[in-house]
């Protein structure tokens, strides 16, 4: 029996994009892998654009093409839990719509996973990126692997294939302000890795925003490290230790002078300390929002349609 491979691509904003990434798709991975069945995925993250009847188009030339329309834009991470959840393939592949990461790659991918491999991992050499862009992308990585995730790909990753059976598990998880690719990490499976040069973008403008960046970067420590709260701990003792040694000072002090001085001093030091209880008191913050966010039982996402080029199917998850 011919095995079926699942591509998951998000989209947001990327209707110019998906016409040249499915002749991509087509030419090195459909046509090359002659002994598969394939199906596309294509997730409408409520974007903005004309992206869904792009894909209804393509849709018209290839019956693989799947499309899942989702209610609103709920984020690239949820949008690739949703097309997982309709995948039907024996092996999922992940992969953006913006051809920064090369489809041709998803063949050598499917070797390993014939090997036994269930997660494969594209993981990236280099970024034809600027400076700027890389050093903080590094920098990131690098906590992450410090605070988080010890043997995590050093220049991290966003393409990769696994097996049907640990797409069951992500999307099991239902975890709300989350990274699908540190929960593929966290989930221990050894990976294999095929290293690459991630492209620069070459059509339209990146939606990764500021906004989305730092979201990302905190829900990242928040979620998935208690390294933080030690750190929170850790400066509460040192400034409580500080705070005991400046009370010894200030009672010799009064005792042993009639002139009060240090009051400058005092004023910074009270709106230093008063400034990081703020900091302390915003991230715990941050956790018990998450903690809310997850207690409500909301969906993760809302799939308003299901596309295929037969017929319309309503459902909603």
């Amino acid at each position: 029996m011919r095995k079926k491979i699942s591509i998951v691509t998000p989209c947001y904003f990327n209707g110019m994009n998906l016409p040249e990434t499915y002749s991509v798709i087509k030419n090195t991975v459909f046509d090359v892998c002659k002994n598969y069945d394939f199906e596309w995925i294509c997730v409408d993250d409520g974007s903005g654009d004309n992206q869904l009847e792009v894909m209804q188009k393509l849709q018209k030339k290839d019956d693989k093409i799947k499309i899942v329309k989702l209610s609103r834009n709920f984020g690239e991470f949820r949008a690739i839990v949703a097309g997982m959840s309709v995948a039907q393939g024996d092996a999922v592949a992940v992969i953006s719509a913006d051809l920064q990461d090369p489809p041709e790659l998803i063949p050598d991918l499917l070797k390993l996973w014939e090997k036994g491999s269930l997660v494969n991992l594209a993981v990236r050499k280099e970024r034809e990126e600027s400076f700027l862009k890389n050093f903080f992308a590094d920098t990131y990585y690098k906590l992450v692997r410090k605070w988080v995730i010890a043997d995590y790909p050093k220049r991290g990753f966003d393409f990769f294939l696994i097996d049907k059976k640990v797409v069951k598990q992500l999307v099991e998880m239902q975890e709300k302000n989350s990274s699908i690719y540190l929960q593929l990490i966290w989930l221990g499976y050894k990976p294999q890795t095929i290293e690459y040069t991630r492209r620069s973008r070459e059509k339209g403008k990146s939606m990764w925003t500021f906004k989305k960046r730092l979201d990302l970067f905190i829900d990242t420590f928040v979620v998935f490290s208690h390294k933080l709260i030690r750190f929170i701990i850790s400066i509460g003792l040192l400034f409580a230790l500080l705070g005991m040694i400046l009370a010894v000072y200030f009672i010799i002090d009064k005792l042993t002078s009639n002139v009060m001085q240090g009051w400058t001093s005092l004023i910074v030091l009270i709106l230093v300390v008063s400034g990081i209880m703020m900091v302390m008191m915003g991230l715990l913050g941050e956790y018990i929002w998450r903690n809310l966010d997850e207690t409500r039982r909301r969906p993760l996402y809302v799939i308003e349609e299901v596309i295929t080029r037969e017929k319309k199917n309503d459902s909603r998850k």
